[in-house]
């Protein structure tokens, strides 16, 4: 069922809407006093391109990016159903300690669990090279992930992996 009724100033523009020069004048000054009470918050609306000050991680650019990159590995943990228990302030604290770079390259340094079996937690996981990360020997087969597509769309377990 639809619901037909439009609004009853749909399509209309000033004194047909209901705008009269005591009603303009009394919007105008509450919107003047929300700019006094929060100038920035106000400003912030009509403001483009990057705001640093209203980042979670400050004006740094690269502890920008690590926090973005633990989002995502946070996110792939929830999509294969594994535990994750690594707050934003340990993974920074993890990132501080390590020397060399993150990235996808044989060289560069990952986060890895120690224990395959067992979910993300600050026991049990460490920074490794990739390229030594990925010769580890595996000592169980490989899973397919609990998320999606592993059983019937129809399973409600199915849909573990979505936000919660």
């Amino acid at each position: 069922m639809t619901n037909t009724k439009a609004p009853w100033n749909k399509g209309k523009r000033g004194i047909e809407a209901g705008w009269t020069d005591e009603r303009r004048k009394k919007a105008s000054r509450r919107q003047k006093a929300r700019i006094q009470r929060d100038p920035l918050k106000f400003y912030a609306m009509f403001r483009s391109g990057p705001q640093p000050h209203l980042w979670r991680t400050g004006p740094d650019k690269e502890v920008r990016q690590h926090y973005y990159r633990f989002l995502k590995a946070r996110n792939q943990a929830r999509f294969w159903a594994q535990e994750w228990t690594i707050l934003w302030e340990d993974y920074l604290d993890i990132y501080k300690t390590m020397t060399g770079r993150w990235s996808r390259k044989k060289r560069d340094m990952n986060l890895v669990r120690i224990d395959t079996s067992e979910g993300w937690h600050l026991w049990n996981v460490e920074l490794m090279k990739r390229s030594k990360a990925m010769r580890r020997k595996s000592t169980n087969k490989r899973i397919t992930p609990k998320g999606l597509h592993s059983r019937s769309i129809k399973d409600p377990k199915t849909k573990k992996w979505r936000r919660r």
